[in-house]
């Protein structure tokens, strides 16, 4: 009887051992890795991450190669070691801005106890000291430090956002106007307590007084107070409504073509919104010869000489689908992205309301024109394809 009891333990046992063994080998360990977050980074970027993801419990060692030391972990050290506590870890790689003139590169090598080792690098782009304002936002040309131009860019509340871009301006002294305006434009810009009554015309704080126009009262003659960004646009609070009326983004417009042409034009751009947002810049362009029916000069309440713009300009992009979540540099393919320009003369347009395919040419053709370079943040593969291409009819234009 004690014979057969013992037989029966004995199997017993080995019946746990096989399921305990069996449970153990069925428990999916992780598999280590690591990357770096941003493998290209900006040449004003002050860090980028190491992601880490591996076992609870096991050790690593990262070190840092770059020549100069200019890339290093918090404390300058160039090597740490830890354990991971939990199964992911992001640890920080800090560097200055690279003013080098050359891009440079830096190399992270990563040793797990469990996992083995892992090369990674990543590089940073040569800051450009004559770009005036650099931000991942897709409405935003290229702003040179170049001839005088004064850069700047209004914030606001938008939503349950206080600190919300508003616009970003070129402005320029000699013509007393900004030369483009950019903003990104969406539903919920154009909806909110925001009321045009309670705005009043006025200097922009940001910029020396007595370089803007005084718009306590119209521009002198037949022209309006023209914005550039519509204070219809910015609805979505008084602040943001407050800050169109500030005289750098104002320019002298014929008071029929404001009224008229360019306001029909404005109320179009806005039936263009979409989920992913719009993107428009809107341009005064003060160059060549000035249509008969304009004068190419009126001066301000304070008497000051201003210019008047030859020609006015709307540039627009957004995605094609306009709902896919996804910011424009995410785009990798040409035809998922729209973008046109509309060029207008600045004339007397009498009761004229009508936006033709002969006012539309392509972004390229107007970067021609202007000199400037618009929407830079478009991938580079993409981006010669979709500025030469302008398709009127998408934009509801014929």
């Amino acid at each position: 009887m004690l014979k057969v009891a013992n037989k029966i333990l004995t199997l017993l046992l080995v019946a746990v051992v096989a399921l305990l063994t069996g449970c153990e080998n069925d428990i999916e360990r992780i598999e280590s890795s690591a990357y770096i977050n941003n493998e290209t980074v900006k040449g004003e970027s002050k860090n980028c991450a190491v992601v880490l993801r591996a076992e609870q419990g096991t050790s690593y060692t990262i070190t840092i190669q770059s020549v100069g030391d200019w890339a290093h972990f918090s404390g300058g050290v160039n090597q740490i070691e830890g354990v991971m506590e939990a199964t992911d870890k992001v640890i920080y790689i800090y560097f200055s801005k690279n003013d080098s003139g050359q891009s440079r590169e830096a190399n992270v090598y990563v040793d797990f106890s469990y996992g083995g080792t892992f090369s990674l690098f990543f590089r940073q782009e040569s800051y450009d000291s004559t770009v005036a304002i650099n931000r991942e936002w897709a409405e935003l040309p290229v702003c040179k430090n170049e001839n005088g131009y004064i850069f700047n860019t209004h914030y606001g509340k938008l939503g349950l956002k206080d600190n919300a871009r508003n616009y970003t301006y070129c402005f320029d002294p000699d013509v007393r106007a900004s030369l483009w305006v950019a903003y990104p434009l969406h539903s919920s810009h154009m909806s909110g307590e925001g009321n045009r009554n309670y705005s009043s015309f006025g200097y922009d704080p940001d910029v020396e007084n007595a370089l803007q126009a005084n718009m306590t009262k119209s521009y002198n003659g037949w022209y309006d107070r023209g914005h550039q960004l519509p204070a219809a646009d910015r609805k979505c609070s008084q602040q943001m409504m407050d800050q169109t009326f500030y005289a750098t983004n104002m320019t002298p417009q014929q008071y029929n073509f404001n009224q008229n042409k360019w306001g029909v034009l404005e109320g179009r751009v806005r039936n263009m919104v979409c989920s992913d947002t719009l993107y428009v810049v809107t341009g005064a362009y003060f160059d060549g010869a000035h249509h008969s029916s304009i004068d190419s000069q009126t001066t301000d309440r304070s008497g000051n000489i201003c210019p008047t713009a030859t020609h006015y300009y709307k540039v627009l992009l957004r995605t094609k689908k306009g709902n896919t979540g996804m910011r424009i540099d995410e785009v990798k393919d040409a035809a998922q992205l729209r973008a046109i320009a509309i060029w207008l003369e600045h004339k007397d347009t009498g009761d004229d309301t009508s936006i033709t395919a002969a006012d539309c040419i392509s972004v390229a053709e107007l970067e021609d024109i202007t000199g400037f370079t618009f929407f830079p943040m478009i991938d580079d593969e993409i981006e010669a394809k979709v500025k030469n291409t302008a398709v009127p009819s998408e934009w509801g234009i014929n």
